[in-house]
């Protein structure tokens, strides 16, 4: 495992890379974009949107805007229409009843009661929930399904509303160091279904587990050819504001009525207690990814943080060892119940998938133990 030189993203994260100085995406772009100009890129943005959503008749909505309620999408939301102009539709996929928070309804309520339409989807209950068990034993990552569902809802509202435009809000290649979905510009969205999870979604499983086609419909991304037939594009929002990230977002969206995580960051790992905030076992899957990949949630967040030059990277390190992987045993449990597996079938799953060579299982630990440094590479 190798670090950014700069911050402490390592080359485990998915479709990482590194330039020739040893320096991630996310940080080069950082530092290219000390010096430009936040005015003249929104102003580009305008133009392309201008060119996307010319007015036909009726049209009722300039473009969609997938939303959880959270801060970035309540962000998103408000700045497509204060700034851009636009009279968006914002789209929810939303969780089972079983799984969704009081705080994500509060939040998805509140963004709603901002003055917006919004559409919710919702898979159904009990395939979704054997879905979240079988992908945790077979890849021990437990949103494997929900994300693919998560992101084929958007644009399948796109076409049936034949809506031209989705506007989502980082760039996953420029801003978090996810290169599959790497575009013609910093604008540029149709390659999102190439990031990691989606690029490797592939649907036969599903197929296995379910034993029909026809249950996994909301999991299936729509068509290339039939994106393209109906003309519809997706675009970033991120690179056009100076300060995009989970501080920035968060000190937006609360003074906008953003309901925040309470059960603090001994319990999550969640530095800020305002990242996903619509359920509690994302908190699982962080630390999943921290017992695969040696990062997680506290990590995401630092390293923004070191970009902005408001942490240093020793700083970083201290936290990321403090906080990284942190998931209270609450949250374990209810998972367990909820998929009806028991809490040492858990563990002993969680074991076969952690990084041999990051972490080491001890007698009497019922989780693995690192045995590496934040920062620190291992050759």
């Amino acid at each position: 495992m190798k670090y950014c030189k700069t911050c402490l993203s390592p080359d485990t994260r998915p479709n990482a890379r590194f330039n020739a100085e040893g320096i991630c995406i996310p940080c080069t772009f950082a530092e290219a974009s000390r010096n430009i100009s936040y005015e003249a890129r929104l102003q580009e943005l305008r133009e392309i949107v201008r060119r996307l959503t010319k007015r036909r008749k009726n049209q009722e909505y300039d473009c969609i805007v997938g939303v959880s309620g959270g801060k970035d999408s309540t962000r998103q939301a408000l700045w497509v229409r204060e700034k851009l102009g636009l009279t968006p539709l914002l789209v929810c996929v939303a969780y089972p009843p079983r799984q969704v928070s009081q705080v994500g309804v509060d939040n998805l309520s509140n963004l709603i009661s901002l003055g917006f339409d919004c559409v919710m989807l919702g898979p159904a209950p009990q395939t979704s929930r054997d879905l979240m068990r079988e992908a945790f034993f077979r890849f021990t990552n437990i949103f494997r399904a929900t994300e693919m569902v998560l992101f084929a809802g958007v644009p399948k509202i796109a076409v049936a509303h034949d809506i031209k435009l989705i506007l989502w809000g980082e760039n996953p290649a420029l801003q978090v160091g996810e290169s599959g979905s790497m575009g013609a510009n910093i604008w540029d969205g149709n390659n999102l279904r190439n990031i990691n999870t989606l690029a490797g979604g592939e649907l036969g499983w599903m197929i296995d587990m379910t034993g029909s086609p026809e249950k996994i419909l909301p999991y299936q991304f729509p068509d290339v050819a039939l994106m393209r037939a109906n003309q519809v594009n997706t675009l970033y929002l991120g690179p056009a504001w100076s300060n995009w990230s989970i501080a920035g977002n968060s000190a937006f969206a609360m003074p906008e009525g953003l309901h925040i995580r309470r059960d603090g960051v001994l319990s999550t790992g969640d530095l800020m207690g305002t990242s996903m905030l619509d359920e509690e076992w994302a908190t699982i899957n962080m630390m999943l990814k921290y017992y695969k990949l040696g990062f997680g949630r506290a990590s995401d967040f630092i390293n923004e943080e070191i970009r902005s030059g408001r942490l240093t990277r020793k700083e970083g390190v201290v936290l990321a060892q403090r906080y990284d992987g942190i998931c209270d045993d609450k949250y374990v449990e209810s998972f367990c119940r909820y998929v009806g597996i028991t809490i040492d079938a858990f563990w002993e799953q969680v074991h076969k998938a952690a990084s041999p060579v990051l972490f080491q299982s001890v007698p009497g630990q019922q989780r693995p133990q690192p045995n590496f440094i934040p920062g620190i590479d291992r050759v």
